[in-house]
C-alpha cells in the first residue's frame, strides 16, 4: 500500500469521490420497513403487485391470467396446514415462474431465508442470469430491497434487506446444517434421488429438504416442481374410481411425492352441459389417420359426458373459467360415494380432503399455457409413428414427459418379454442360407470377438428397414500363415485375436464374400463390415492395426471398429468420433470408432422381431438358423437403466451382432433412403456399387475350416447391459 506521504510530489492522482454520509435519519428510514409486520397478502397478489415479468418482447406487470391454474399451488406455499407443495407438470407450463414468485414473496413480504435447489450448477446459473436476475433488474420495489454490496448479488446467493436467498444444487452439504424458512426444489426428477456416498447415503433432496425447515414448524415449507422423467415400473396396475387421480408406481421422482399428497387434478367445466371433467390429453379428438402435422391441426377437446367440442382457441378462457369458479382445482378426499363406489372429489380447503401435510398438483399438457394442442398431438404422431417402424421411443418418452406430463411406459408389443424361442421358431422363413432375398438394397456383415473365436453374421436389408439373416458362423482357426498356426504334430490352433495381431487377417476374405440375389444374376458384397472393438486384452491394439491396413488397402470406407455405449438417455443412437481418452494412462486413439447407443439399439431389435406381418421394419429369422442363436437373440431383458442378461443365460452373441448390423446400417443410411433415387451403394440391380454380375457363393459354415467348438476354453463373462 502507497501511503500519502510516500506519493511523488509531481504526480497527479485522481481519486474517486467518497460516498455521502448518511444521517442517523436516514438510516433508520431506511431499517424500519424491516420492523413491519409480515404482508398479510397472498403470493399470487403480491406477483401482481412487486414482479415484472416479460411479455410479448416486454416487461410488464405479472398477470395471473396467464396461467391461472398457478394462483392455488403458489398461494399454497403459505398455508400453515401443508408442510410441502408438489407440482408436476409439462414443460411450458409456468412451473418456474410460480417458483420464482413464491421466492420472492418473502422478499417482500415475510423476510426470512429461502433456499433454491436446482438440479446441477450449470442450470443454477442460468436461472440466476437469465430469470432471476432480470426480473430483479425490471422490478424496482424488488430492486431496491436487494443489498448494494458487491457480494450481495451472485449466482450463488442474493442478500436483499432482512433476509438471504441462497442459490444451491443437489449435494448433502447444501441440504444440510442449515435452517431455512423455505426450500424450493426445481426439476426435481432431474436431480439424484439419493444423496451422499453410496456406501451411506443420507436421504432423498426432498427428505432432506423437509429437515432444513422443521425449525420454522408450520410456517416452513417445502416447494417441489418437476416434469416426469421416471418410467411406470408396473405394468399391471390400472386406475380406479377409487383412485382417480394416483398415479401408477414409477421408478422415483416427483410422482411419488404426489401420490403422497391431496392428488389434486386441473378441471374444466362443458361449455355445453356444465359437466366437470380434467382437462387431459386422452380427451383431445383428432383424426389419426392423417399426417401428424394435419392431425394436430384438426385436434379439439372432446367432454367425455356430452360429446361436444371445444376448440383450442376456447383454452385460455376454458382455464379462466375455471379460475373463476366454474372448474378449477379438485382433490381426492377421503370419503367414496356408496352408491357409485368412486372416491369424493373436493376443495383444497375442505375438511373432507386427504389427510396429508402434503399440497399435491398434477397439470396434464392439455391445460397448459404456453402449449398448443396442434404441436402436442403432431409431436406425439411423430414419436409414436418413428417407434412403429423402428421401435426407438426416446422421443415418444420425451413427449409423454415434457409436452404431456405424464408417467411413461414402452408399449408391450416389441418387447424381448413378449418373445420366446418357440415363437421365433413358428415365424421364421424358409429363405435358402448365403441367398438374398430378391428385395435386397444391400448387405452388411457384423463381427464379435470372443477370446477364441469370431461370430460373424451377415444380414441383407431391404426398403424401411426390412432385414434377414444371409449367414451366421464363427471363424475359429487361423490362417495358416500366421505365426505358431500349427503346433509340432502340424494340427492347428483355436485363434487367439488378442495374442496375435496376424489372427485378424481371418476376417479380410468377409470383403470379398458374394451373395447371390435371388432370381437375378447377380450378387452383392457387404456394403459396411463393422468388428467389436473391445474383446480380450489385447485385443484393441491389434483391431487398429488390422483396420489400418484394410484403410491401406483401400477398403477404409466399408472397414468399421464399433463401440457400445450404455444407456437410454444418450442423445445419438450411432456416430462416429475418436475415443475421447486411451486406457491406463494411454493416449487416445487416432482411430474413429462407430459409437452405438446399445440400448437403444436393442429396443429396436426386439420391436423388429415382433413383426411377424412383415410390417415396415421387419427382422426376419430363417428356418435354418439354429437354436442356441435364437436363445442367444432373447438372452438379455429390458431393466430401468439398460439391458441385462436373463438368469442362466451366458451368451448373447447373435443380439450384440444384431446391434452393430442396424447401427452400421443407420450410419451408412438407412434411414434416409430415398426409393426413389438411392444411393450407390442401396440400388436394386447390378448397377450396385458392391454388386458382382454373375457372382454368388455356396453357403458356408465355418471359413476357418472347423465347426464352432463346444467350450473349448473358458468363456469371457459378458457384461450385463453392454454390447462389447
Amino acid at each position: 500500500m502507497v501511503m500519502m506521504g510516500e506519493r511523488p510530489v509531481a504526480k497527479v492522482w485522481s481519486l474517486p469521490p467518497l460516498p455521502p454520509f448518511l444521517t442517523p435519519q436516514e438510516i433508520l428510514a431506511d431499517a424500519l420497513p424491516l420492523l413491519d409486520p409480515p404482508s398479510r397478502i397472498t403470493v399470487t397478489d403480491a406477483a401482481e403487485r412487486y414482479v415484472r415479468v416479460p411479455l410479448a418482447g416486454k416487461w410488464g406487470a405479472y398477470d395471473q391470467m396467464v396461467a391461472p391454474y398457478m394462483r392455488e399451488p403458489g398461494d399454497m406455499t403459505q398455508s400453515r396446514k401443508f408442510q410441502s407443495v408438489v407440482f408436476a407438470g409439462p414443460s411450458q407450463s409456468a412451473k418456474t415462474t410460480m417458483l420464482t414468485t413464491v421466492a420472492l414473496h418473502m422478499v417482500m413480504c415475510e423476510p426470512d431465508p429461502v433456499l433454491v435447489i436446482h438440479m446441477d450448477q450449470k442450470s443454477a446459473n442460468a436461472w440466476v442470469e437469465e430469470k432471476l436476475d432480470p426480473i430483479i433488474a425490471n422490478s424496482p420495489l424488488i430492486a431496491d430491497r436487494l443489498g448494494k454490496g458487491r457480494d450481495d448479488s451472485t449466482f450463488s446467493r442474493k442478500r436483499f434487506k432482512g433476509m438471504r436467498l441462497t442459490i444451491g444444487i443437489p449435494v448433502a452439504q447444501t441440504l444440510s446444517s442449515r435452517t431455512v424458512r423455505k426450500v424450493l426444489l426445481t426439476d426435481y426428477d432431474h436431480m439424484p434421488q439419493v444423496l451422499g456416498p453410496k456406501d451411506a447415503p443420507e436421504g432423498s433432496p426432498y427428505g432432506m429438504a423437509r429437515q432444513r425447515v422443521k425449525s420454522y414448524r408450520s410456517r416452513g415449507c417445502v416447494l417441489v416442481e418437476s416434469s416426469p422423467a421416471f418410467p411406470i415400473t408396473d405394468e399391471m396396475w390400472r386406475a380406479g374410481p377409487a383412485n382417480p387421480h394416483e398415479f401408477p408406481p414409477v421408478g422415483g421422482g416427483i410422482l411419488r411425492i404426489y401420490n403422497e399428497g391431496t392428488r389434486g387434478r386441473w378441471y374444466w367445466m362443458c361449455m355445453d352441459c356444465d359437466g366437470l371433467f380434467e382437462a387431459h390429453f386422452r380427451h383431445l379428438h383428432y383424426n389419426a389417420d392423417l399426417d401428424p402435422a394435419a392431425a394436430g391441426a384438426s385436434a379439439e377437446m372432446q367432454c367425455p359426458h356430452c360429446g361436444g367440442l371445444t376448440r383450442h382457441r376456447h383454452k385460455v378462457e376454458m382455464n379462466r373459467r375455471a379460475l373463476a369458479g366454474r372448474g378449477g382445482w379438485l382433490h381426492e378426499s377421503a370419503d367414496i360415494d356408496p352408491e357409485t363406489g368412486a372416491r369424493i372429489l373436493v376443495d383444497i380447503h375442505d375438511t373432507r380432503v386427504r389427510a396429508t401435510d402434503v399440497a399435491s398438483y398434477s397439470l396434464n399438457g392439455a391445460a397448459a399455457a404456453f402449449a398448443s394442442w396442434e404441436g402436442i398431438i403432431t409431436a406425439f404422431e411423430l414419436a409414436k409413428r418413428q417407434f412403429d417402424q423402428f421401435g426407438d421411443d426416446t422421443e415418444l418418452s420425451r413427449v409423454y414427459y415434457t409436452e404431456r406430463g405424464e408417467p411413461y411406459l414402452r408399449p408391450g408389443s416389441g418387447g424381448a418379454d413378449d418373445l420366446t424361442v418357440a415363437l421365433l421358431r413358428d415365424h421364421v422363413r424358409d429363405q435358402p442360407r448365403g441367398i438374398a432375398p430378391a428385395w435386397t438394397r444391400f448387405v452388411t456383415t457384423s463381427v464379435d470377438v470372443q477370446g477364441n473365436r469370431f461370430e460373424v453374421m451377415v444380414t441383407a436389408w431391404g426398403d424401411a428397414g426390412d432385414r434377414i439373416v444371409l449367414d451366421r458362423f464363427a471363424l475359429t482357426q487361423p490362417d495358416p500363415s500366421a505365426p505358431s498356426a500349427t503346433d509340432s504334430e502340424g494340427r492347428m490352433r483355436n485363434l487367439d485375436p488378442g495374442r496375435y495381431a496376424e489372427d485378424a487377417n481371418v476376417l479380410a476374405a468377409l470383403a470379398d464374400r458374394v451373395f447371390a440375389v435371388q432370381g437375378e444374376g447377380y450378387g452383392l458384397k457387404s456394403c459396411a463390415i463393422v468388428i467389436d472393438f473391445n474383446g480380450p486384452p489385447g485385443w484393441s491394439d491389434n483391431a487398429e492395426k488390422f483396420w489400418r491396413d484394410r484403410r491401406k488397402a483401400g477398403q477404409g470406407s466399408v472397414w468399421f471398429l464399433g463401440m457400445g455405449r450404455g444407456g437410454f438417455t444418450l442423445r445419438e443412437r450411432v456416430w462416429l468420433d475418436t475415443p475421447e481418452r486411451g486406457s491406463k494412462g494411454k493416449k487416445a486413439r487416432s482411430i474413429k470408432l462407430l459409437n452405438m447407443a446399445v440400448d437403444r439399439m436393442k429396443d429396436s431389435v426386439m420391436a423388429a422381431l415382433s413383426r411377424f406381418d412383415l410390417a415396415s421394419g421387419a427382422y426376419s429369422l430363417p428356418r435354418w438358423m439354429e437354436t442356441e442363436h435364437l436363445e442367444e437373440i432373447l438372452s438379455e431383458r429390458r431393466g430401468t437403466k439398460g439391458y441385462e442378461l436373463r438368469p442362466g443365460q451366458k451368451r448373447n452373441e447373435t443380439l450384440d451382432l444384431s446391434v452393430q448390423a442396424l447401427a452400421v446400417a443407420e450410419f451408412k443410411g438407412l434411414n434416409r433412403i430415398n426409393p426413389e433415387a438411392p444411393p450407390a451403394w442401396a440400388l436394386r440391380g447390378a448397377g450396385n456399387s458392391f454388386a458382382v454380375v454373375g457372382g454368388g457363393v455356396a453357403p458356408a459354415q465355418d471359413t476357418g475350416g472347423t465347426p464352432t467348438p463346444k467350450e473349448t476354453k473358458p468363456r469371457r463373462r459378458r457384461v450385463p447391459g453392454r454390447l462389447f
